[in-house]
């Protein structure tokens, strides 16, 4: 079973039906609502998969305002004092401006997931892909 931060505002409201799937898989997840938090979780502690939405608040560091607190997230991660492997990064998110996701697949983040219309089941779906990279 993974451990799983997901990074997302909508997760306990709109975005509640994605939980069971994950949770009867034996999944532990935490969800925290902004940039900032996700980054203090990242940095104090390991996950296996951390989703990632762009479209969350900033929080109160000021390091992650911007159209895109996701996106400012994103490029703090990857490098000193974090370095999480591009292979746990799955983004899940509304947005689908191409010079936004070539930003990230140039990071090396490769899940990218839009959520419109996506089925309750497929970011568990994900989730396990992202775990079967890591056990292979």
């Amino acid at each position: 079973m993974a451990k799983i931060l997901w990074v997302e505002d909508e997760a306990r409201s709109q975005l509640l039906e994605f939980l069971p799937p994950l949770m009867r898989a034996g999944h532990t997840i935490d969800i925290v609502e902004s940039a900032t938090d996700g980054y203090t979780c990242l940095q104090d502690n390991s996950y296996d998969v951390v989703i990632f939405d762009l479209l969350i608040k900033a929080g109160i560091n000021p390091a992650m305002e911007g159209d895109y607190p996701g996106l400012m997230l994103l490029r703090k991660v990857f490098s000193p004092p974090i370095t999480l492997s591009t292979d746990t990064a799955i983004v899940f998110t509304a947005v689908q401006d191409k010079s936004i996701i070539d930003e990230i697949k140039n990071m090396g983040v490769s899940r990218i997931k839009v959520k419109e219309r996506m089925e309750k089941t497929k970011l568990k779906q994900y989730v396990e892909e992202v775990i079967r990279g890591q056990n292979t």
